[in-house]
């Protein structure tokens, strides 16, 4: 296991519901990317962590990034000349929505660079637990992390979508 590998487990909280999982899996986290307001689309480039094992790499493993999204609403207000601006808040309406979401999407590499794969990915029921390694060089990122896999139009999971 790479110092950049996550363990896969089944999230507590949903394992009545999903089929059983067997062993927690692993997979490598390659980079990281900060979003703000919404998630990134497909071919997001991923800044890529220093040092990702190669072979790993050439195995063909499934490969996610480590992604934080910097919650915010825009917010439109009609100025008195009938110009309008627009603002950002964290939690317009007070409902104590956290200020940042993470999660762990899959990403594929192209021919020169690391981006956010291609498919419209939702929590799937897992978790990514993260390595010492990776929360240290990512500040502020939590130890456990909701992994973004699954297709809800197919019902499949990255990579045999």
């Amino acid at each position: 296991m790479s110092s950049y590998s996550a363990r896969i487990w089944v999230y507590p909280r949903y394992a009545p519901y999903l089929p059983e999982s067997g062993q927690a899996l692993s997979m490598l986290v390659v980079g990281y990317h900060a979003a703000f307001a919404t998630g990134p689309r497909p071919d997001t480039p991923i800044g890529v962590f220093d040092g990702l094992p190669t072979r790993t790499l050439m195995r063909g493993s499934a490969a996610l990034a480590l992604v934080r999204v910097e919650y915010a609403t825009e917010i439109t207000t009609v100025t008195p000349d009938g110009g309008s601006e627009i603002s950002w808040a964290p939690d317009p309406f007070g409902l104590e929505w956290p200020e940042f979401g993470w999660r762990l999407v899959p990403a594929q590499r192209t021919d020169s660079r690391w981006v956010i794969a291609h498919g419209c990915w939702a929590a799937g029921g897992r978790q990514g637990v993260l390595p010492r390694s990776l929360t240290t060089q990512v500040p502020g990122a939590p130890t456990v992390v909701t992994v973004h896999d699954h297709d809800p139009h197919t019902g499949n999971r990255w990579p045999s979508t």
